[in-house]
């Protein structure tokens, strides 16, 4: 039965289950107090409805906005934010016993695994440290010391078992990788000297790394201690309170302001600027905010083009 082999789940795409879960770049709030949306109605993006679907209407403005903004970065697939992903292909090492991998998103942040052989069936999967395993921004590099070849180099001798096919023999590789930047929310509220942060995700987070609490007049920068499973410690306690969905990111501020000039631009195209009427009741011009989407559209695409990734040419 040909529909059954389809169905197989032997045969799902190992990235299907990886991909395309971004966030939100940006909260309600930062986009509301933002200078560049002061001029923004945001009481009336669902007419004549309560607040909470005002708000829910922004977020997932926000949400369309931040996948515009993976879009024009990344291509049909890929996230900023800071995700799982496992890449696959066929490589061949170089002469000096290396596979270097250049994987479809980046900045590359860890190398969880790699595993390669001739056939899938018979792939092996090969114990990473930082002496076989070299991470670039946008590709990282196997080393000879992980045993990924049978030729003997003035680096050492290698082995694949049971084959002697020479350091040309075309293998098929498939690796998990951390890409992004780490962007979550705190799932609950802080008090002032705290050295604990609750977070959503602890993904793309790191110790030793300075990442920002965005919170308008109250953002801070914190110095990361340490990494649990759903908390983040850091060195030094925080100066102010911060509740509930508070943005917690290691993104660059460029993105954030991309991404709100994008849902500007989203509310600016749905048709938010005043009708100017003649005397007959015709309309003769509109405002400037439904006239001036296209340039906030732009400005926001201008801000992301640095972060563009081109593959073999990031």
């Amino acid at each position: 039965d040909w529909s059954s082999d389809v169905c197989s789940s032997d045969l799902i795409a190992a990235w299907n289950t990886t991909e395309g879960a971004g966030t939100p770049y940006v909260t309600n709030d930062e986009v509301k107090f933002s200078p560049t949306a002061a001029a923004i109605d945001f009481s009336n993006l669902v007419e004549n409805d309560s607040q909470a679907v005002q708000d829910r209407a922004l977020h997932d403005l926000i949400v369309r906005a931040s996948d515009m903004a993976d879009r024009h970065i990344y291509g049909a697939l890929g996230t900023l934010s800071a995700t799982v992903n496992t890449g696959s292909g066929r490589y061949r090492q170089n002469r000096y016993g290396q596979f270097v991998i250049h994987p479809d998103y980046w900045p590359i942040l860890e190398v969880r695994s790699f595993s390669a052989g001739i056939d899938p069936g018979t792939m092996n999967t090969y114990s990473l440290s930082s002496g076989n395993t070299w991470i670039e921004r946008n590709q990282f590099i196997i080393t000879a010391d992980a045993g990924l070849s049978n030729v003997t180099t003035t680096y050492g001798s290698l082995g694949i078992v049971g084959y002697n096919q020479g350091i040309d023999l075309e293998q098929f590789c498939q690796w998990t990788y951390v890409n992004g930047y780490g962007n979550t929310f705190l799932s609950s509220a802080t008090t002032v000297g705290s050295t604990t942060i609750p977070v959503q995700t602890v993904i793309g987070f790191y110790a030793g790394q300075t990442v920002t609490l965005w919170d308008g007049m109250n953002n801070e920068n914190v110095s990361i201690t340490a990494v649990g499973t759903s908390t983040i410690t850091i060195a030094s306690g925080l100066a102010y309170p911060h509740g509930t969905g508070c943005n917690l990111s290691a993104l660059p501020a460029t993105v954030k302001q991309a991404v709100i000039h994008l849902v500007v631009g989203l509310i600016k195209e749905r048709g938010q600027g005043g009708i100017v009427l003649n005397e007959i009741g015709e309309p003769t011009a509109v405002g400037p905010k439904t006239t001036s989407y296209e340039s906030d559209l732009m400005m926001g695409y201008d801000l992301l083009d640095h972060f563009r990734a081109v593959w073999g040419r990031s």
